[in-house]
């Protein structure tokens, strides 16, 4: 570069603060990998994942009842944001029965 004068535009990365992410809430884990529950509807756990169908993003919202491992709700979108109301609306037990909600505190939620 120097034998052609030639000058590099390049810049040193410099360090930015970053605000707290979700995964690092202050709220107290109150599940604490205790997966296993003595009670019907005692603690559910919730997760959303994306899956690519047709060179386009869908999102998977799922509720699992961590006593029996059973799927209680679930809901697919091709946007983010609905899929919550949706995969409530789609549990078929009383929902004041759910004692403790769960999830991986991820943007989403």
């Amino acid at each position: 570069m120097q034998e052609h004068g030639l000058v590099s535009i390049y810049k040193v990365a410099q360090y930015k603060p970053h605000a707290k992410t979700c995964n690092e809430s202050t709220q107290k884990n109150e599940i604490n990998r205790e997966l296993n529950q003595e009670e019907e509807m005692a603690a559910i756990v919730s997760g959303l994942t994306y899956v690519r169908v047709n060179q386009k993003w869908h999102y998977i919202c799922i509720f699992v009842d961590l006593f029996n491992r059973e799927i209680v709700g679930c809901s697919t979108a091709q946007i983010k944001m609905p899929y919550l109301s949706i995969v409530l609306a789609s549990i078929k037990v009383d929902l004041r029965k759910i004692q403790l909600f769960h999830t991986d505190r991820g943007n989403e939620f």
